[in-house]
């Protein structure tokens, strides 16, 4: 069997839905020649290395060739007809002797091979059509089932979308799952133990089922009052119980008790009071004198004075507890034969006669109740209420609960079935918000006055596309009629030259759409042969922040946000959005922003900037504050200083999909360990774990993967190392990386996530020398990987804050800027993981020292700063 046939038959099956989108996706591709004929370059440079009859293997075969046999030396099985054959290449013995290969077969590692078809040998052993498919000996403009062309470079790296299990591509190439989610079989799901309550991308799988209460193993399985989620079930808390096993009020019993005293059901006897270390005993005064339980006999009976087998003689008829006497002693009242306290006597309550009730005792001569009881109804004897579980009277007569409480532990409680609070009383909802099932694809209704959520699905005519949003199609699969799908809307293939892109024919020569859709030049350029031009320019100054330095600055999804800093007379508090699509800057509002300050990190969640650290520009102390950011509402909130890590500045800052992470940074002048999680939907701070935590360092290398955060190397005193780690927000765990085929010891480097790869490169070795090397991890095989240092960058470092910038295109990585020595470098490279260092970039007008510097995804915006020692009210941005 042809290895084409078998490779098709052993690979796996990717989900049903992916394999009717691709058998139908790339048919109209097919015509595109220009493509195709791309395609045919790579297997023509292929067919040039394929051996000749008279190369290697034929001249090793004639001097292998005894005549009528082989040389001693030929290997075994590879003497065939008399000659010395290669079988791994021999077309009239391949793999074994008497193995012919057909005409339009060759023979590629010992299997005959149709190169015709092959996309693993096209037209050539060892050409592979990457995830494309093979005709004719050319690579096709048509994928692989389970694989798509998501970034328009088919000639390059072909079908490089997994749309079974990318994440970034999951089902299609613009159906990114949320953050924290896995994608399975074309299917975005969250990575257990995680879950998507809210439905919002910006937050992505929020919740942490295994621990979370109000959605404990589940998205709106609350756990009832006083328990807790506990490996995504719900468990009593300490001291808690379950006594009658329902869900509703939790755990409604408190141990410890009478009636429940070390467990369920384990009620003292009669006469008998709960101790919650020892069970169950003898209540003060009582005895227990016989088999039966409970405690039956008092201490101050002459049947049993002080003891069970004390009976007093008729010469000291009466007992005061302790002993027989002819009469009571002073303060003490004869009660029958009995010398009674009525001051704390339990059947002698402030005089003879007067016992106490169920759950009463006597205290100073008067009857109270015990601890969590109370009567409630003076007809009713001793005290019959339990304010620990009734609702009619929780924690005190009268306190009733409102409709859908419980009362438990002597509190009213939300019940499990109607855990919101709606005021008014417990319902299952308060609101449609309440109802979110984390499915994109549904519409979520709180019904019948808050009775119960109702979720219904996607309108007829249209289906759930990656759990994030209800569309006519998710690929041209799901298309009629020779339609494509294009925006989540079929439409009729685009002629005349125009593509198809989000649901609109256009021209890939437009300054929206150039080379690729949605590949926007923004403003200043043009779009010329499908590359914007030119690859640098200004940005306006008109209603721009004052020059400064040290601001806090990140891309904010379609704007550059820019805040704080140092302009030329002071520390302050504004800034501004700066849109590149218009050339426009639109200032920020003052009220509510943080204190002024400089070396502040900022973030974009996806619907607000978080900005947090920094101090002053006259002194080296950090802060510990922070504040919120909404463009929508165009609104500052102060963030919770609780538990938040301490003051330092230019901290590491990235949003993790659900969480603010802040780790490093300086205070004092030294560098600050730890760091912390900021929740913004509840406002609260967690620490970052310290066990095998990364050191303190100045000058780390760092990087952003999606799921960890990778610090390389730094330096602590004058000793710089390569040692690496990586922290998963997760988890809460850090972990260590190799240093085998690890850069050298160094600090100030570059650092880039390439999409699956760390690349670490440049920086300052132990002297202080400049470096221009590099290494690339791989998490995958928890190995590094070297790089060809060819055509690569002139030597330099990255000062953190200062200068040194970097970015992932999401085919090449982006050095820029740095410094060698006493030199400013404003030049850069782009590093391509398939070929190495490839294109040049052209050197920026200005320095930019300590200025803004953001990578946007498609172009860095270099602002501001210092250009030589003078504040610049410049800015320019550079497109790869």
């Amino acid at each position: 069997m042809p290895t084409q046939e078998r490779s098709a038959n052993e690979r796996p099956h990717p989900a049903p839905a992916i394999q009717a989108r691709a058998r139908a996706r790339w048919a109209m591709l097919l015509a595109i020649a220009g493509l195709t004929g791309a395609c045919s370059l790579l297997a023509e440079r292929a067919l040039s290395d394929k051996p000749s009859e008279g190369g290697e293997g034929g001249a090793a075969a004639g001097n292998a060739s005894t005549g009528s046999g082989c040389a001693p030396g030929c290997p075994e099985g590879a003497c065939c007809d008399g000659r010395c054959v290669d079988p791994s290449q021999d077309e009239q013995h391949c793999g074994a002797c008497g193995n012919a290969c057909e005409a339009t077969e060759s023979c590629c590692d010992g299997s005959c091979v149709d190169v015709l078809n092959d996309p693993s040998h096209c037209g050539a052993c060892g050409a592979r059509c990457p995830n494309t498919l093979c005709g004719g000996g050319h690579c096709a403009a048509e994928c692989l089932l389970g694989f798509d062309n998501c970034d328009g470079n088919i000639v390059i790296n072909g079908c490089e979308a997994d749309l079974s299990s990318d994440p970034e591509r999951c089902g299609g190439c613009s159906l990114r799952c949320p953050a924290g989610a896995i994608c399975g079989g074309g299917e975005c799901a969250c990575a257990a133990p995680l879950l998507d309550c809210d439905d919002l991308d910006d937050t992505g799988c929020e919740v942490d089922g295994s621990s979370d209460p109000s959605n404990c193993g589940a998205c709106g399985v609350a756990c009832g009052p006083n328990m807790a989620c506990q490996g995504g079930a719900c468990a009593c808390q300490p001291g808690y119980a379950d006594c009658n096993l329902s869900p509703e009020d939790g755990c409604e019993a408190s141990l410890g008790t009478d009636a429940n005293c070390t467990a369920c059901g384990n009620a003292c006897p009669p006469g008998m009071v709960c101790d919650p270390t020892g069970g169950c005993s003898c209540a003060p005064g009582l005895l227990d004198c016989d088999d039966v339980p409970g405690c039956e006999s008092s201490t101050i009976s002459p049947a049993t004075c002080g003891a069970c087998d004390v009976r007093c003689p008729p010469e000291a008829p009466r007992c005061d507890g302790t002993t027989c006497a002819v009469a009571c002693g002073a303060g003490l009242a004869e009660c029958g034969l009995s010398c009674v306290d009525t001051r704390e006597s339990s059947i002698h309550c402030g005089a003879c006669g007067v016992a106490a009730g169920p759950h009463q005792r006597c205290e100073g001569g008067e009857l109270v109740c015990e601890p969590g009881f109370a009567d409630c109804d003076p007809l009713a004897p001793g005290c019959e209420v339990d304010l620990a579980s009734d609702p009619a009277h929780c924690g005190a007569c009268g306190a009733a609960c409102k409709p859908g409480a419980v009362c438990a532990a002597g509190a009213c409680a939300c019940a499990a079935s109607t855990p919101r609070d709606c005021g008014a009383a417990c319902r299952a909802c308060c609101s449609d918000d309440d109802c979110s099932d984390g499915d994109g694809c549904t519409t979520d209704v709180c019904e019948d006055g808050g009775a119960a959520c109702r979720h219904t699905g996607c309108a007829a005519g249209t289906q759930c596309c990656g759990l994030a949003a209800c569309r006519e199609c998710c690929t041209s699969a799901d298309c009629s009629g020779g339609d494509i799908c294009s925006g989540g809307a079929c439409i009729q293939p685009c002629a005349g030259g125009l593509a198809a892109c989000d649901g609109a024919c256009v021209s890939l020569e437009s300054n929206a759409h150039c080379g690729t859709c949605g590949n926007s030049c923004l403003s200043g350029r043009r779009c010329d042969e499908g590359a914007c031009w030119p690859a640098w320019v200004e940005m306006t100054r008109s209603g721009a922040p004052a020059p400064r330095q040290m601001a806090a600055a990140t891309w904010a999804g379609d704007a550059l946000f820019v805040w704080g800093g140092r302009t030329a007379t002071a520390d302050v508090d504004d800034g501004a959005l700066y849109d590149p699509a218009s050339d426009t800057w639109s200032p920020l509002p003052r009220e509510g922003a943080p204190s002024p300050r400089v070396l502040a990190s900022a973030v974009w969640t996806g619907s607000r900037v978080l900005v947090w650290g920094g101090g002053p520009f006259a002194s080296t102390r950090g802060l510990s504050t922070g504040a919120q950011y909404d463009p929508a509402a165009r609104a500052w909130r102060a963030m919770s200083p609780a538990n938040a890590p301490s003051a330092r500045r230019m901290p590491v800052a990235v949003w993790t999909g659900t969480r603010l992470l802040i780790w490093g940074g300086s205070e004092g002048g030294v560098p600050a360990a730890g760091g912390g999680l900021y929740n913004p939907l509840t406002d609260a701070w967690t620490a970052v774990s310290s066990a095998g935590a990364a050191p303190a360092r100045d000058g780390v290398a760092w990087a952003w993967s999606g799921a960890e955060l990778y610090v390389f190397g730094g330096r602590s005193g004058g000793a710089v190392t390569n040692q690496a780690y990586a922290y998963n927000p997760t988890t809460n765990a850090w972990r260590a990386l190799p240093t085998a085929g690890a850069p050298g010891p160094r600090s100030d480097a570059f650092a880039v996530w390439m999409g699956h790869q760390l690349l670490v490169w440049g920086g300052r070795a132990g002297g202080g020398e400049t470096l221009d090397d590099g290494a690339r991890y791989d998490p995958a095989a928890d190995a590094w990987v070297a790089i060809d240092n060819a055509k690569r960058p002139s030597r330099r470092s990255r000062d953190e804050r200062r200068t040194g910038w970097s970015g992932w295109t999401g085919a090449r990585a982006l050095i820029a800027g740095g410094r060698d020595g006493a030199t400013t470098r404003r030049d850069g490279k782009l590093y391509d993981p398939l070929t190495g260092w490839a294109a040049s970039m052209s050197a920026a007008d200005r320095q930019h020292g300590y200025g803004v510097g953001v990578w946007t995804g498609a172009e860095l915006i270099l602002w501001s700063g210092l250009d030589g020692s003078s504040l610049t009210a410049a800015g320019e941005r550079f497109r790869p």
